[in-house]
This record gives C-alpha cells, structure tokens and sequence, in this order.
C-alpha cells in the first residue's frame, strides 16, 4: 500500500477510536456519542425497542438549550410529527411544580410548612388531622395514593372533595411524619392549600409565578388545554398517548383536570420543561437559597433514616444528581439534573406511551453522550448499569426482597469483599447474586449450551473510589446477541425489562 494511504488509514482507524471511545466526550465537544453510538441513535433503538410512537428530547448545557428535537409521530392517526414545540404530559414532574409553588407562599408568609392541613382543607377525615403542609411537600403523610384507589378512572372529572371521600374510608399507611411514601394524594391534596393561601386558582398561581416568570409558551393545563390561543395551538399541537397492545399502539382516553389536577395535570414542550429547568437556578423563582435546600436534598427522617428523595425527586446517589420520573395513561416523562458548577447539564425526555422502563439508563447514556464525566462505569457489553443510593448490602437485600416477591429464585450470594478480606487482601464492598427463571433460562441453553457459562442472570452490587454505589445486572437481551441465540424477541424484552424494574425497585424510594 501507498506510504500516504496507509498514513491515511491509519489516521482514520485512529478517528473512528477516538470518537468510539467513551472518554472522548466533553463539554462543547461537538462529537456527541456514547461508546460509538450517536445520541440519534440512542433514541431510535430505544422507542424501536419499546414500541413509543413519539419523543422529545431537549439538552440544557447550563446556561444554554443546545438542543431540542423530535422523533417519531405524535398522532398515529393525523400524522403529526413530533417538534419542537409538541406537548406531552410531564405527569408527576407537576410535583415540583406544586411544590416550588408552596415554597414561594412560605416565602410570602402565606403559609408555613407547620401549618395543619386542616387549616386550609376543612373536610378532611379526623384521623388525618395531625397531618401537616410539610407531610404533603415531603409525602411523609401516611395518605395512601388515591389514584390506586379501586374504581378511580382519570377521564373523570372529579371535585377534590370527591378525592378527599374516595380515601375517607382508608387508614392511613403510617404515623405522619415518621416514613416515607410518594403518594399522588400529597400534591393533589397541596393545590388546594394553594388555592385557599392564594386566593386564587391553582392554574393563575402557578401560570403567574413560574410560566409568565420563566416565559414559558408552550406550557399548559389540562383545564386549559383547548382553550389555547389559535397562534400558540398552531405550533404546540397536543401529543395523543399511546398504550401497546400487541405489536400496536392504541389510544388512550383524554385525562380530566379533576383526577389530576396538582399532581399531574401539566401538559408541556421539551423545550419548556428545559426552560423551567433553567428557573429552578438562582432566585428568579425562589429566593431563600433555604428553599433550595429544602426541595434539592435528600429528606432526614424523624429517626435519622436519609430517604433518597424529597418534593418529589429522587436523589440516586451522585451528590449533584437529582431526578424526577412522570408516568400517565399513555405517557411517559423523564428529567434528570446534574447540578454542579462543572457539570450543569440536564435531560428531558417526553414519550406518548407510558409505564417504558429504562427513561432514566437512556438519559444518564444521552449525558454522558455530551459529557463522559456523567456517564456510568462500564462494564461488559451484555452488562446495564445503574445507580444506587444505598450501600451496597442493602442494595442486594433490596433486590433479593423484589426477586422473591416477583417469585424468582436466587441462586447463590457472593461476598467478594468479604473473602478478599479472608485471603488478607482489601476491596471495596462489592456483591454478586445469582437469580432467575430455570424454564426461562432453559430455553436459552436449549439454543446454544455455552451460554450456560453466563446463566443464571447475575446482579452485581458495588463501591467505587469516590463511595458512589452502582447495581450492574446482565441483560439477557445483548448476553443472547453475543451468544448468537437466535430466541423470540419478546421473550428477552420481557426479561430485560422484569430485570430492569427489579433493580430499579431496589435503587429507589
């Protein structure tokens, strides 16, 4: 070969490594992949893998949008595209809406966390007397979730009062204030406090505190949603959610405000919820950086007990990463925020098909796409990871607990900490376990028996140098592509995703 070909070559084999590599990503790097694959494509395998019909996608690089785009269709029927502009229910990322709302009343002195709910809601049962505004913010009231409640059905339009009988006949889950539960009932419950300490509508409060502040345009409730000016609904066409039925995607039914209402009424853009990601920095919606603290730090239980949440986020384990997870009726939303000065970077993911598992493994590979330092440690290539804000014995005993009740079995636990400290040899807490499904995994070795040198399905628990815990599970999905197991499909995503909700299970509230 030519001397200039083969220098040629070699430099391109050399490109194609770099932009491979997972440690070539940086902010402002315009190479935005992870381990090889562009965030584009990230996303298509990811909604081809679930069957979503539509998704945004909006980037906030701190203090920029640098990008916000569309897939997919958001009306099966219409053809509509998915855009910039396209609103999908944010479901619970309504709770930090509620409760900047509630903080912003405490910083008027319109109300205070102490106050009894009674105060503000006179038709309560007695027993939730005791119960106070903090025990909603927090959801360490006790109130059970109203929208588990048999017969409740989110096309019908409810009044609160009707949300306060249908759980007037159910104890409370625990003494208020003593654990912790992520209830709908508690944001639902604080936009009537809202509406009686304001003195107006939860829609007026919230539009013109934080959607007039922030100038969102593409925000809106349920309530309002048809009622949306020509010029505004003409560029801000409504997503149609979706359920999966099959191999097809059959409408869902539109929500009601009434059985949604505080908690997860808002319909939003990408673009929007990234500007109000924005918001959530500084003072221009909250003032007292106490207010901060309180809504963007894990909560302190009475006992001591840290709970990786609080105001509705979830905190999973990295000091500045919080997140927050929306599911509805055909819908699915995701956001997620690295909050350090270095880093200041955040995801929003909106889908019209809802209960899609894996939202949070996709944001934290489309973060590490525009910034390796946010990416997870990487394993094998038929390994997931995700992390936990638990040590790691508990993580395993929490997983061990979902596998049972799920009805698994679990083969063996390796301590390898433990036995290193045996051979007078030092490692970070690091645990392994067995599980699985002997008719499922039968049918695995049935199509080619060396894969049973990787079965049964291992779920690896550990600490790294910086004390962050990672849950590392195989993922019977690539562990078969590797094995050139040729086996139904469905049958492997069905595995795949009982495997990633039982870890996620373990890892969360």
């Amino acid at each position: 070969m030519n001397s200039w070909k083969s220098k040629l070559l070699t430099s391109a084999l050399t490109n194609l490594r770099i932009l491979a590599s997972p440690t070539s990503a940086s902010r402002g790097d315009f190479h935005v992949m992870h381990n090889g694959q562009s965030v584009d494509n990230l996303v298509i395998e990811f909604m081809e893998e679930h069957q979503i019909p539509g998704l945004a996608l909006a980037i906030v690089q701190s203090p920029y949008i640098t990008r916000v785009v569309g897939y997919g269709l958001a009306n099966l029927s219409t053809k509509q595209l998915v855009a910039n502009h396209t609103l999908f229910s944010i479901g619970e990322i309504t709770n930090a809406f509620t409760a900047i709302s509630v903080m912003q009343l405490v910083e008027e002195n319109k109300l205070k966390l102490e106050d009894l709910i009674t105060v503000y809601i006179s038709y309560v049962p007695s027993r939730w007397k005791d119960i106070k505004i903090k025990d909603l913010l927090f959801h360490t009231s006790g109130l059970p979730d109203y929208t588990a409640v048999e017969g409740f059905d989110y096309t019908e339009d409810y009044q609160p009062s009707q949300i306060v009988e249908m759980l007037a006949g159910s104890q409370l889950e625990f003494v208020p204030g003593s654990k912790f539960n992520n209830s709908r009932t508690n944001p639902y419950l604080l936009g009537i406090v809202i509406e009686k300490a304001s003195g107006v509508k939860y829609e007026d409060y919230v539009t013109k505190n934080q959607i007039e502040r922030l100038q969102l345009k593409h925000t809106y409730f349920i309530s309002n949603l048809k009622s949306m000016p020509k010029e505004i609904k003409d560029s801000s066409e409504t997503a149609a959610g979706y359920l999966p039925q099959e191999k097809k995607s059959v409408a869902t039914q539109a929500m009601s405000w009434g059985a949604t209402f505080a908690s997860s009424g808002i319909f939003a853009s990408a673009e929007d919820i990234s500007k109000w990601d924005l918001g959530l920095a500084g003072d221009v919606l909250l003032k007292d950086p106490q207010s901060h603290k309180l809504l963007y730090t894990p909560l302190k239980l009475k006992d001591g007990t840290v709970v990786p949440g609080s105001a509705g986020w979830y905190f999973p384990g990295r000091p500045d990463l919080m997140q927050i997870n929306g599911n509805m009726p055909g819908y699915s939303a995701f956001l997620s925020r690295f909050t350090a000065p270095c880093d200041l970077l955040c995801v929003t993911v909106l889908a019209n098909r809802d209960n899609i598992p894996g939202l949070d493994v996709l944001a934290r590979k489309i973060a590490a796409a525009y910034d390796v330092k946010l990416s997870v440690p990487q394993g094998s290539a038929w390994s997931e990871t995700i992390q936990s804000p638990y040590p790691v014995d508990k993580t395993i005993d929490r997983v061990i607990e979902n596998v049972k009740k799920q009805g698994g079995t679990i083969f063996s636990r390796i301590n390898h900490s433990e036995a290193a400290e045996k051979a007078s040899l030092k490692l970070r807490p690091t645990q392994v376990i067995s599980l699985g499904n002997p008719k499922v995994g039968t049918q695995l070795m049935q199509a080619n028996a060396s894969i049973s040198l990787d079965l049964p399905l291992r779920v690896m628990a550990w600490e790294d140098e910086s004390g962050q815990v990672w849950l590392s599970f195989t993922d019977p999905r690539a562990l078969a592509k590797e094995y050139k197991v040729e086996i139904d499909i469905a049958l492997l995503n069905k595995m795949y995703a009982n495997l990633l909700k039982t870890c996620q299970k373990a890892v969360g509230f």
